[in-house]
């Protein structure tokens, strides 16, 4: 139970998302479908919003046709194949003096040419797959998924509209954990570390009589406030329901 302690002792403290993150598109276009609404609950790596994507649909079909294509390498290779066969009959009948030399340089000459051929085939062939891999991540980047588990606080595009990458389309709060923003006296200062455990009441609806929920010091400004002769500090408060909601005011015993 909870040790009494004098009104100096608590301070007034404020409760705020541990982050805000206002999300925009990787690429501009028009909205298709937005998936969420403001006060929906995500998990990392929900889909939030798609964009059209039925021209870049057109070009990874046409990537991929590219890219899985063995009309040209195939018929090069099969040519390679006949001519290494005549190759080798041609270099016997030349050691046998049966035909010329000339005739077996120039059989050489139109192998090496089959096989710079199809080398650049090869290569025309890998930068295909290359291409399609990506088209296939700008098709990816036409889905705006969450980065983190959270709260959507603002919807602010719906489909039909354009999205660009120069504004945000939704903001998500994340209240697991909490944040605890308090000030305390400079006269404190060197008393409270870093790992500390506090206790915390939050001023809402149904928290007389309650128990007190325990944060953690996750941060001490070097910097204090010379008007106020104080200096901020931030709790790390557990949130794993997120039954406790941001915004609210608490009182906190440093």
């Amino acid at each position: 139970m909870t040790t009494p302690v004098s009104s100096e002792e608590v301070r007034s403290c404020v409760i705020v998302p541990s982050a805000v993150v206002d999300l925009s598109v990787a690429q501009p276009g028009v909205v298709r479908h937005v998936h969420v609404g403001r006060g929906d609950t995500v998990s990392s790596g929900d889909v939030l919003v798609e964009l059209d994507d039925s021209a870049i649909a057109v070009e990874i079909a046409v990537a991929e046709r590219r890219a899985t294509d063995e009309t040209q390498l195939s018929g090069v290779a099969q040519r390679v194949e006949v001519l290494e066969a005549q190759l080798g009959r041609m270099r016997d009948l030349t050691e046998r003096a049966l035909v010329r030399q000339n005739d077996l340089d120039r059989l050489e000459d139109q192998l090496l040419a089959l096989y710079q051929e199809r080398d650049r085939l090869i290569a025309v062939k890998d930068l295909a797959a290359l291409d399609l891999e990506r088209v296939k991540a700008q098709l990816a980047q036409r889905i705006l998924r969450a980065p983190t588990d959270g709260v959507v606080t603002a919807r602010i595009v719906d489909p039909g509209e354009y999205a660009s990458e120069q504004r945000p389309v939704l903001t998500i709060a994340t209240l697991d954990p909490l944040h605890v923003e308090v000030f305390v006296p400079l006269s404190l200062r060197g008393r409270v570390a870093v790992g500390d455990t506090v206790d915390v009441l939050p001023d809402v609806g149904g928290t007389e009589g309650s128990e007190p929920l325990t944060a953690t010091v996750e941060v001490i400004d070097r910097v204090s406030d010379a008007a106020s002769s104080t200096f901020g500090v931030r709790l790390r408060l557990p949130n794993p329901d997120r039954v406790l909601p941001a915004g609210v005011r608490c009182r906190v015993n440093i």
